[in-house]
């Protein structure tokens, strides 16, 4: 992997935290779990195709979260790593 590439990734998962850490998106993100849940609860109890899919949707917006969680913490590992080869390669 090219320093470039190594750079880039540590860019992306700096963003994704930034964006996870922004007040805006976590207030989205929470406006769009509550009218999802609201949404669910107002279904008829029978009518399992669509609570099905509210807790699909909710499961989505889980992943998106956790996928971005995933490319922050990979970044800071690459990190890490990069910082600690860089050092030795100083002899540090």
């Amino acid at each position: 992997m090219s320093e470039q590439e190594v750079e880039d990734l540590i860019l992306f998962g700096k963003n994704a935290k930034r964006i996870l850490e922004d007040p805006i998106f976590i207030q989205v993100m929470q406006t769009v779990r509550d009218d999802i849940h609201l949404s669910w609860s107002q279904t008829n109890p029978r009518d399992s195709e669509d609570r099905e899919q509210y807790y699909n949707l909710l499961k989505s917006m889980d992943l998106l979260e956790e996928k971005l969680w995933a490319v922050a913490d990979n970044a800071q590992i690459i990190k890490i790593k990069s910082d600690k080869f860089v050092n030795k390669q100083k002899g540090v």
